[in-house]
């Protein structure tokens, strides 16, 4: 068997593609007063009122488990139960089957970080102060489920799949485990990254990594009641669902991300069913928000308040509860907090803004829950694109949208919002906007600040990812009024889209389509700098550097706030290296270290060097990128790789483990771990380190490779004519197949 370490060309690590009950049968009420809730220095305190009430199943001494299961960005309508008969969903299915399923329920915001922090404390964002992803954080006044449940003695734990959902912004707050590992974006020599959704997506991790976390931690907790939150964000754009998924959503990838996800729904219920706490626990599934998918011109999600992005599905299978029932009473996601502490025997604060659906969940269905206003909103087109901001008021039959450009619709006959009665019925919109403005003044939590000042390294993501307009940006007190400024974002919607639907093009290897349309936009846009630098990025991958480095140009004279000189002098250090000019490469990225020294510049110095045989420079740089960020990853791989190569094997191992261990989800670590114990002749103890990688990068052709070479070497040919078929399907024509299929052909 031949291997070698990484797949290194001229010294150099190839990468490709660019840069988420509690009852006892006691009768008498407890007061917890004065207790510390949340976590050591908490700098207030909580009085909590916890009531013993009676159960859905009358009288048994249980305390029940809670298993709250979000997907991220799916829409009612993409659910199998509820009507959608071209997907399938057979976990959610079942689960109604089983319980609950509530036909019209509603997120306040179509925005990850807010709309679960709703769920979380049942109340709006106007009382919870999260108004859009990454520009605030859950204050630690702010009580969440969590911290109710940790504090009556539940074990807690989450695992989230997003970058808007990770502990930074202060939604871990009462969780024992808070699991929010992501996939690393890297960046090779020529600047390209190898997990590519990096400035053009938010980082996520796939669900199976998601229940990875949860499972062995719900299989040591669960004799304890339990509470758990599993986040699924596989059906957030871009959309790619992994096989066989990709091939049989080949025509909707958007529908084959949710039936992955429903797919690992249901890894999680089998271990509820195993475990044998499955009977015993409330589970609530639902989303945080649902997908434009072109509807009133929106590609995705956040601008608008149109029912496509508002309505979301919602089952809850409650133990001794009704099943196989369908509610078309209309609900949001904030009644989803009142519910569970109702259901466990609690009652909420009184400044919560959701009400319990407990009697909507009894077997005999004989307790009535009141149908009230249910309030809407979205503050990111001006937060975010300097538009007008919208809000929203469910009553009766209608949906009143204030704005720059108010909209009525009668949403009873009109689901999809399509004929605006504003001017037909303007006492109706009259009434419902009144209506609206009273709503936010009686509870709306006015001056409520939680607004972040963002580090460095957020702030050029988001800016990158297109969510602020400046590096200093801090929001401050939003305003709790009506306003009727700013440009509609109903009218901008379309380029928003258009500028999606580019970086998707990019994301998906369509450069010369994405070059289209992000030309289209500079003509309307000429000095938009979201455009000018993804422009550069097109222009960079159908091989114009001059156009990319002329672009990159005109970025820098715009707006020095919005691209960092340095970020900038990378971007044409990467630029000349594709080039192979080495010594241009060179002089951009010292350029750029001088300004700011980071991991990943004195790694992709280490790489130009490599690439000119300058092997002490090359060594220096990654000590370097190490001493910056001890957790870099491709600094300690190839740090790894160079020891392994000078006979240092107790040394390489150890820096292999270490790079596993700092990035768990980084598939060339376990690749080339894998390849080194080959070299050692640790030929069985190799496979499964190619199997992680497989499963953490499905096309690592290599990790194919290597395992049709090792099961051919070991005589287990069924083996690997397996991983010769999968091989075969991915990359026919590939170096790699070829290989493999010379390895079994010797091995006839």
């Amino acid at each position: 068997m031949t291997f070698r370490l990484g797949h290194r060309h001229n010294g150099v690590q190839m990468g490709n593609g660019m840069f988420l009950g509690m009852l006892t049968s006691i009768s008498s009420i407890v007061i917890l007063a004065g207790i510390q809730i949340g976590s050591l220095g908490m700098a207030w305190r909580l009085l909590v009122l916890l009531s013993l009430a009676a159960c859905l199943s009358c009288g048994k001494n249980e305390r029940w488990n809670v298993v709250l299961v979000t997907f991220d960005t799916t829409r009612a309508d993409y659910i199998g139960c509820y009507g959608n008969e071209n997907i399938q969903t057979p976990i959610v299915d079942r689960l109604a089957a089983e319980g609950v399923l509530f036909e019209h329920a509603y997120t306040p915001v179509p925005i990850t970080l807010p709309s679960h922090s709703t769920m979380m404390t049942g109340k709006n964002p106007f009382s919870h102060g999260i108004r859009d992803n990454g520009l605030f954080v859950l204050g630690e006044n702010q009580l969440t489920l969590a911290e109710i449940l940790k504090a009556r003695g539940y074990r807690t734990a989450a695992a989230v799949a997003s970058f808007p959902l990770t502990s930074k912004f202060g939604i871990n707050q009462g969780f024992d485990l808070f699991d929010d590992i992501l996939a690393t974006p890297y960046q090779d020599l020529y600047g390209r990254r190898i997990f590519p959704k990096e400035r053009l997506f938010f980082d996520e991790r796939k669900a199976a990594r998601v229940n990875e976390a949860l499972l062995p931690w719900l299989e040591e907790n669960h004799h304890e009641p339990f509470f758990l939150w599993a986040h699924y964000f596989d059906p957030h754009h871009p959309h790619e669902p992994p096989p066989p998924y990709n091939q049989l959503y080949a025509h909707d990838p958007y529908a084959g991300e949710i039936a992955y996800a429903d797919e690992s729904f249901g890894v999680l219920i089998d271990n509820l069913k195993r475990l044998g706490v499955y009977d015993k626990t409330l589970i609530i599934f639902t989303s945080d928000h649902g997908e434009g998918n072109g509807e009133h011109n929106e590609s995705t999600h956040s601008l608008l308040l149109y029912n496509a992005t508002l309505h979301v599905p919602l089952v809850i299978k409650a133990p001794g509860g009704a099943e196989g029932r369908r509610v078309s009473q209309r609900v949001g996601t904030v009644d989803l907090f009142p519910t569970v502490l109702e259901f466990l025997g609690m009652t909420s604060a009184d400044d919560i803004q959701g009400q319990s659906l407990l009697g909507l969940l009894k077997k005999d269905g004989s307790v009535k829950v009141p149908e009230s206003p249910l309030y809407a909103e979205t503050l990111s087109p001006r937060l975010s694109q300097n538009w007008g901001e919208l809000r929203a008021l469910f009553e009766g039959d209608y949906k009143y949208i204030h704005g720059p450009r108010p909209e009525l619709f009668d949403i009873t006959r009109d689901p999809r919002e399509l004929n605006d009665l504003s001017q037909v019925e303007p006492e109706i919109a009259a009434s419902l906007r009144a209506n609206l403005q009273d709503y936010l003044a009686n509870n709306a939590v006015h001056g409520l600040d939680s607004s972040t000042v963002l580090d460095e390294e957020t702030a050029e993501r988001l800016m990158a990812l297109g969510y602020i307009q400046s590096s200093g940006a801090k929001v401050g007190p939003i305003e709790e009024v009506l306003r009727q400024d700013g440009t509609p974002p109903q009218d901008r919607v379309g380029d928003n889209s258009a500028y999606s639907m580019a970086k998707t093009f990019l994301f998906q290897g369509k450069f010369v389509e994405a070059q289209e349309l992000l030309q289209d936009l500079l003509t309307s846009d000429p000095g938009n700098p979201h455009y000018l630098e993804m422009a550069a990025n097109a222009e960079l991958m159908v091989g114009n550097h001059d156009q990319a480095l002329d672009l990159l140009e005109q970025l820098k004279t715009i707006s020095q706030e919005y691209v960092p000189p340095e970020r900038l002098l990378n971007a044409m250090g990467g630029i000349f290296s594709q080039q192979k000019k080495w010594p241009q490469a060179l002089e951009r990225y010292q350029e750029s270290q001088a300004l700011k020294a980071t991991a990943e510049g004195q790694y992709m110095l280490s790489q130009i060097h490599g690439a000119l045989n300058q092997q002490h420079e090359w060594l220096r740089c990654l000590e370097n990128s190490l001493s910056i960020d001890a957790h870099y990853v491709p600094a300690r791989l190839d740090l790894a790789i160079q020891l392994a190569g000078s006979g240092d094997l107790a040394g390489a191992e150890t820096e292999f483990k270490r790079a596993m261990a700092d990035q768990p989800y980084h598939a060339r670590s376990f690749f080339n771990y894998g390849a080194f114990l080959v070299q050692q002749q640790s030929f069985k103890q190799a496979i499964p380190y190619f199997e992680r990688a497989i499963a953490l990068k499905s096309d690592y052709l290599g990790a194919y490779q290597s395992l049709v070479d090792l099961h051919s070497g070991l005589g287990e040919r069924v083996r690997a004519e397996y991983y010769y078929s999968i091989l075969k399907g991915l990359a026919p024509h590939s170096k790699e197949t070829r290989i493999a299929q010379s390895l079994l052909e010797v091995d006839q």
